[in-house]
């Protein structure tokens, strides 16, 4: 009994050390799940980067495409002003004077009756006023019985005996 004991022991270390793992595989093992970390760690990083990268430039886009419209409007503004002093009443005086206007006399005044034309319209700013009618809500009778009058003429109708109920 004893050796079959030992050899059923034997077999089993055998077994048990056919299944145990050498220890360069152990070590390979723990350097792939180190190296699998590395590389996902790796792989996050860059798509923080790209993705940060690519806020910054639109950033900076955006920030360009604020000083262009800012540039144009000081444009439209400066244009607007001449604008203004080109047409201003003394500037245009100034400018028919040196084509050889002048101001016209009464005397040289013709008036031209042109048949149709009902001549100048006059310009109505404001809309018409409405008339606004104030309403007040109209209640329906039915509405406008009270709790207790409506008991009292509960109390007061006939009472049917309960043979006569339909």
């Amino acid at each position: 009994m004893e050796t079959q004991a030992k050899e059923t022991m034997q077999r089993t270390m055998q077994y048990t050390q056919a299944y145990v793992q050498a220890p360069w595989r152990r070590q390979l093992r723990s350097i792939g799940v180190l190296l699998t970390v590395v590389l996902v760690l790796v792989l996050l990083s860059s798509l923080f980067v790209s993705v940060n990268a690519r806020a910054a430039t639109l950033g900076r886009q955006i920030q360009r495409s604020r000083q262009q419209i800012e540039a144009l409007e000081f444009e439209i503004a400066q244009l607007r002003s001449e604008l203004a002093f080109q047409t201003s009443a003394t500037n245009m005086r100034q400018r028919a004077e040196a084509l050889g206007f002048r101001p016209v006399t009464s005397d040289e005044l013709v008036y031209v009756l042109v048949p149709g034309y009902p001549g100048r319209q006059a310009v109505v700013l404001a809309p018409p006023a409405k008339t606004v009618v104030i309403s007040r809500p109209v209640i329906s009778p039915a509405f406008t019985q009270s709790w207790l009058d409506w008991l009292l003429a509960q109390m007061e109708a006939p009472v049917l005996p309960l043979a006569e109920l339909p």
